[in-house]
């Protein structure tokens, strides 16, 4: 079922659709000077929304017809190769090539990926030297 149009997940999900690929628009230009940062935004708020709308129409489909724990941990571990993909190709129509090993999509996700993991090991270790429980606005 859909949220109604009040409800704040969506006012959430507008939120984080402008500033989440703000951060990696931020990183699509460290990993490549040569693009305007609204470029570089612009290329991050697509990939974002095309992979929104994918994860919506997963999740939709997820719960009319409930993939087995199997599929469902695959599809959750293609999201992100998918991403880089697109972020790639995305570059690509700026005239920004490919160059090693790795494309602009993949540095960003493994960027991404990177920094992810340094905040929660900064944050769990928060957690154990204060002794206080941080994460219980998570469980709200």
């Amino acid at each position: 079922m859909l949220p109604y149009p009040d409800s704040p997940a969506i006012l959430r999900f507008l939120a984080g659709s402008l500033f989440f690929p703000l951060i990696y628009g931020g990183m699509i230009k460290y990993f490549e000077r040569r693009l305007l940062f609204w470029q570089a935004y612009l290329i991050a708020l697509v990939a974002h929304i095309f992979l929104a709308a994918l994860l919506f129409t997963y999740g939709f489909a997820n719960s009319q017809i409930g993939f087995p724990p199997l599929l469902d941990g695959l599809a959750n571990l293609a999201w992100v190769p998918l991403w880089a993909l697109m972020i790639t190709r995305l570059a690509a129509s700026y005239g920004i090539k490919k160059e090693g090993r790795f494309g602009l999509g993949a540095k960003v996700a493994l960027a991404t990926i990177v920094i992810m993991l340094a905040f929660i090991v900064a944050l769990a270790g928060l957690n154990l030297l204060i002794g206080a429980d941080i994460f219980s606005w998570l469980r709200r």
